[in-house]
This record gives C-alpha cells, structure tokens and sequence, in this order.
C-alpha cells in the first residue's frame, strides 16, 4: 500500500472516531467501512466498528466485527 493510501485510510478512520464519540454511529460506521474498502486487514477500524454497530444494537453485526479485530489482533 503506497503512503497516500495508508494516510487515507488512518483518515477515514480518525472520522469515524470523532463522529462516534459524537454519538453519530451510522456516518461513523460508513467512515469505517471506507478504512475497510482501503485496508480489509485494519484491525482497529474492524473493532471500532463493532463498537459503534453494538451503540446502535446491532449485536450479531457487532460481534462478527470485533471477532474480526480479535483475530487480526492476534495474526489469525
């Protein structure tokens, strides 16, 4: 992945962030998912958006991301 691509990625990410600490989950969500488009294998942004999913509770959607992050935490 070249440096822009990865300084996009960490962006979407950091959006997400704010916007989820803003209580805006679903455009937070979003922000995840374009991270995700551009790094599948970004851990953080798999676990923030199961932490997001689970504030609006969608629990399975949010269990599947986390077990995600869990396991690219962990090299699986």
């Amino acid at each position: 992945m070249q440096l822009v691509e990865v300084m996009r990625e960490r962006m979407w990410v950091k959006d997400g962030d704010l916007l989820e600490s803003e209580g805006q989950f679903e455009k937070a969500i979003a922000a995840y998912d374009h991270a995700l488009q551009i790094d599948p294998g970004d851990a953080d942004a798999w676990f923030n958006k199961g932490i997001a999913l689970k504030k609006l509770g969608k629990i399975s959607e949010s269990t599947t991301c986390i077990e995600t992050a869990i396991n690219l935490y962990c090299g699986r």
